[in-house]
């Protein structure tokens, strides 16, 4: 024991505030919780977001859900957010990155568990999460076998359809999409002027804070542009246009937060479960999607070493990174929560700060273990109104962007690559520009193609299929014989 706490004692006599921008080593509580809470902070809402969508497409198929259920599943979500983070950070055993990762639920699993729920109930969406989450976590066990196959063209390809599918999002939380704003297919400024000056009070704000705060503590301007935000959304309470909404902290609606400590329920005990719920179909289905996410994975982390570390990401590090994905995923299904992928928003946070220290973002998920045991914490965390996210994360996202640009640029600008780069670009994002395409529904015999038509709507998949393909079926010689410059560099 004494040596543990000499071990302990040893590593925070070395804290110094440098450490923040390596991997390793101990940094002052006084810095590390503000750097590491703006993670959190930045991610909390999206977190929950794909949640309530399948939750809601469940609630009316065969009757509504408990509140217990959907309750639990909430805190389920962030306490299973928090388990992924601290393994991507500490790993066990090779499951891990031991990269800066913050994990959270996925966008990219909405559509086809939804179908699935639909079509076959709770338990059989529950189940089919839970073996694909297995699946693809024995799976990234072995990247290094199979991860020389994807060129790094092809991680780039990735990288920037992430980044601009993300777009949309910063620009909808910006201008409040979903808080009334837009009328008849409109934008409505007499309804979404509050919204546009919270969002831009947050986006100058964390600018500001970057640019003019000295040292370290500018890179805390994301979490400065968050306090700056919810303070100017606070001045329009009272008034018709108030946007943050306190009924889940106090009032009638508050009653069942009142207990000190709720720890989330496996879902087996709350629901019923059968033989008759595994269904092969909805198995392949999410199978499927999870190695849609995979490649997603793949991209977030290739875009965060080149960003926060200067290099790309080593076999290991992207096999522990995807099978803790995937095996927390697993866990994710067993607490009633969907399946979990490194948050995008928060590699753009580190590409932003340089900030990579592991014990710094583990502040954050100690954030997250106390929002999943104490109702009160994250039913506060989620007053956070939509136009102060927007505000912090229109810059992130659009950095993103700007990461696979440097990506591919790195990868080379042959005629070859830019082939690659144009027709992912031009049909892979291009193709989910026109929504109709896609929006079929078939029945009978043509069924699966609704299966198709999802994953065709995520325009990281289709990049990363048609870079992938193009990667071996363009032939070398595309790119002509090297310049006297390129054969002495």
């Amino acid at each position: 024991m004494k040596k543990l706490w000499k071990r302990f004692s040893d590593y925070f006599h070395g804290a110094k505030d440098d450490n923040l921008f390596r991997l390793d080593g101990a940094v002052p509580f006084n810095k590390a919780i503000p750097f590491g809470f703006q993670h959190v902070l930045a991610m909390f809402v999206a977190n929950i977001a794909p949640l309530f969508i399948v939750l809601y497409t469940v609630s009316n198929v065969g009757g509504r859900l408990s509140d217990e259920v959907i309750e639990n599943a909430i805190r389920s979500a962030i306490f299973v957010a928090a388990i992924g983070t601290t393994v991507q950070l500490f790993p066990i055993w090779r499951i891990g990155s031991k990269l800066p990762i913050v994990v959270g639920l996925s966008f990219t699993f909405v559509g086809v568990l939804s179908l699935i729920a639909k079509i076959y109930g709770f338990p059989t969406m529950f189940i089919s999460v839970i073996i694909g989450g297995l699946f693809i976590g024995i799976l990234g066990l072995f990247a290094k076998y199979w991860r020389r196959f994807i060129k790094p063209i092809v991680a780039a390809c990735v990288v920037l359809g992430i980044g601009l599918s993300l777009l949309i999002v910063g620009i909808d939380e910006f201008i409040a999409s979903n808080s009334g704003t837009i009328v008849n297919g409109v934008y409505d400024f007499s309804k979404g002027w509050p919204f546009l000056v919270v969002a831009s009070s947050a986006l100058i704000s964390s600018l500001l804070f970057y640019i003019f705060m000295p040292g370290v503590w500018k890179n805390i301007n994301i979490l400065a542009g968050l306090i700056i935000g919810y303070l100017v959304a606070l001045c329009f309470q009272g008034t018709p246009y108030a946007m943050i909404d306190f009924s889940g902290m106090i009032g009638e609606n508050a009653s069942h937060v009142t207990d000190w400590i709720n720890v989330p329920r496996p879902i087996f005990t709350l629901i019923s479960f059968s033989w008759g719920d595994f269904n092969i179909g909805a198995i392949l289905s999410v199978c499927l999607i999870y190695l849609v996410a995979t490649t997603e994975g793949i991209g977030d982390l290739s875009s965060l070493a080149n960003a926060g570390l200067g290099r790309d990401p080593t076999d290991q590090e992207i096999s522990g990174g995807l099978s803790c994905d995937g095996f927390t995923s697993a866990i994710a299904g067993c607490f009633g929560a969907l399946p979990l992928t490194t948050f995008t928003q928060n590699v753009g946070i580190v590409g932003q700060t340089k900030v990579v220290n592991r014990f710094t973002i583990l502040q954050g998920t100690l954030l997250l273990f106390a929002a999943s045991l104490f109702p009160m914490v994250s039913r506060f965390l989620m007053t956070i109104p939509e136009a102060v996210l927007g505000g912090c994360m229109v810059n992130l996202f659009a950095s993103i962007v700007v990461i696979g640009m440097q990506m591919v640029s790195k990868a080379g600008l042959g005629q070859k690559n830019i082939t690659i780069t144009s027709l992912a670009l031009g049909l892979g994002y291009g193709i989910t520009l026109v929504p109709a395409f896609t929006a079929n529904t078939y029945t009978g015999d043509l069924q699966w193609l609704n299966y198709l038509m999802l994953i065709m709507q995520n325009p990281v998949a289709n990049m990363f299929v048609i870079s992938l393909i193009l990667s071996y079926a363009l032939p070398e010689r595309m790119n002509g014989p090297k310049t006297p410059e390129q054969q002495n560099s």
